[in-house]
């Protein structure tokens, strides 16, 4: 049960309470509906993580963005946070939880991912120094989603070259739907979200960028999707098809 609500004043502090056992909440989107545990929360309202900073080619996302805000970016983040649920959702959920949210969640995380985007964290220090003491580090996005530790470590910001891309999506409605499965391409990365617990770079559909017909065949036959509540299998495996040739169509149309 919670019995504390406090903000932190900055990324570190909102690390510190989590390494202490607090639970950490941006818009509550992701981690409300699945019951908090811990006796303490700690807001990132006045973290300094909800900053949009674009420089020299590249943009900084704080974790705590809006995907409100995110969705006025141009290229493929954009598109795929104009694509979470209605404008109610998108005004409370975050860049950081949506990256984190997984399967069949997670569209922004999609985009990121085609992009070669990093990730700034902080978290409980590695080498064995004294209790609470924090360490941050950078990982590329394809390594996010094996080496981030739940409960230990904060989502600081999203950093990515501010390059041309394409971002597709197909769901069963038009709004409020998680995708069967989306397709993000930039820079010769081609990312897939919905046929795996996290978002995945398609090696198959990248041997074959320049025939959108072979590469969408390519990347339906290399993945081994879920079947839940929102589409069997063998649904997402042949959207995944349709989805990944469609996706570089428009990319080569661009």
């Amino acid at each position: 049960m919670i019995t504390e609500y406090v903000l932190a004043e900055s990324a570190d502090a909102a690390a510190a309470q989590l390494a202490a056992g607090a639970a950490v909440m941006a818009g509550g989107t992701a981690l409300l509906p699945k019951g908090v545990e811990a006796e303490r929360v700690v807001g990132l309202a006045r973290a300094g993580m909800d900053g949009v900073v674009k420089q020299g080619g590249r943009v900084v996302l704080g974790a705590a963005v809006p995907l409100a805000v995110a969705a006025a970016l141009d290229g493929p983040v954009g598109r795929a946070a104009a694509a979470v649920g209605g404008p109610a959702l998108r005004n409370m959920a975050t860049v950081g939880g949506n990256l984190l949210a997984g399967a069949p969640y997670g569209d922004v995380g999609v985009a990121l991912l085609a992009l070669g985007a990093e990730v700034d964290l902080v978290g409980r220090a590695d080498h064995g120094g004294a209790p609470g003491e924090l360490a941050a580090r950078t990982v590329p996005i394809d390594q996010l989603w094996t080496s981030f530790r739940p409960g230990e470590d904060l989502v600081r910001s999203i950093s990515y070259d501010d390059a041309p891309g394409v971002y597709v999506r197909w769901a069963r409605r038009a709004a409020n739907s998680p995708a069967v499965v989306c397709v993000a391409v930039s820079g010769g990365r081609v990312a897939v979200g919905g046929v795996a617990p996290h978002p995945v770079r398609s090696p198959a559909a990248e041997a074959h960028l320049d025939d959108p017909e072979a590469a969408g065949e390519a990347a339906a036959d290399a993945v081994d999707p879920p079947t839940d509540a929102i589409a069997s299998s063998w649904y997402r495996r042949r959207m995944t098809r349709v989805f990944v040739r469609r996706a570089l169509e428009e990319s080569h149309a661009v």
